[in-house]
């Protein structure tokens, strides 16, 4: 098959697909990790220029957005990568979504036994997978005091589970919360500190898991940024068929 006939071939299944936008919209107030920085947009004004544009402040980790391993792991350690260092077909692949919950905010932490439950109940998750966890957690996000809620004791991955899939090889684990560790750091950071380091990445703040099947094709490119622990990103789901068509 000609590249054009593959070009064709990929716009004709992209074409008949459902897509989905997982991306936090990026306003002021949103939540943000509490030690964070906050997001700001300004009004720029340009002496002599006819267009119209504004100045963005914001952290690497702001909205929905990945962690890079130098997030946690320190110089000099040969697994620290920025998030420019990452080579781009990590941010895309098959997706699986496992629902937990919803839970109370109880700092609760899902076990390796919770997922291999669920993988025996449903479809099991593979090497090279993007994992995204569906903890009902999403509901509570909205912009100042009201999205309190979304920070207040969320739920996250215990170590088991954090160990259970870095054994799997996935490449990139994503939850529904402000982080993949439990509001009160769970087991010492574990998530953070048991995928970061194998080269796993995070990803967090992630919406409308509910509108996705268990099984879809997925892609979050970051910011291309030097040095960066991390970037926002623009994360979708594509699965199925628009219009009903299998072939």
């Amino acid at each position: 098959m000609c590249g054009c006939e593959n070009t064709h071939s990929l716009l004709k299944i992209f074409g008949r697909s459902r897509i989905t936008d997982l991306t936090r919209r990026m306003e002021f107030g949103m939540p943000t990790y509490p030690t964070h920085p906050k997001f700001f947009q300004m009004r720029w004004c340009s002496m002599g220029d006819p267009a119209e544009m504004n100045q963005l402040v914001l952290g690497e980790h702001s909205g929905t957005h990945v962690d890079a391993p130098s997030h946690f792991v320190r110089e000099g350690d040969p697994a620290r990568k920025n998030i420019d260092e990452i080579p781009i077909d990590q941010f895309i692949g098959r997706a699986v979504k496992l629902c937990f919950g919803p839970f109370p905010a109880e700092n609760i932490q899902v076990t390796a036994e919770d997922i291999q439950a669920w993988e025996a109940a449903h479809i099991p998750i593979e090497g090279g997978d993007v994992v995204l966890f569906d903890f009902g957690w999403g509901d509570k996000w909205a912009t100042g005091e009201a999205g309190f809620d979304f920070l207040d004791s969320w739920p996250g991955l215990s170590r088991s589970a954090a160990e259970y899939l870095a054994e799997k090889h996935v490449k990139l684990v994503g939850t529904d919360c402000i982080s993949l560790d439990p509001g009160d750091g769970g087991d010492d950071l574990a998530a953070h500190l048991t995928l970061l380091p194998r080269g796993i990445l995070i990803l967090e703040n992630v919406c409308n898991l509910s509108q996705i099947e268990t099984e879809s094709f997925f892609m979050a490119l970051p910011l291309n940024v030097a040095g960066g622990t991390g970037a926002p990103v623009r994360a979708i789901s594509v699965q199925g068929s628009a219009a009903g068509e299998t072939n």
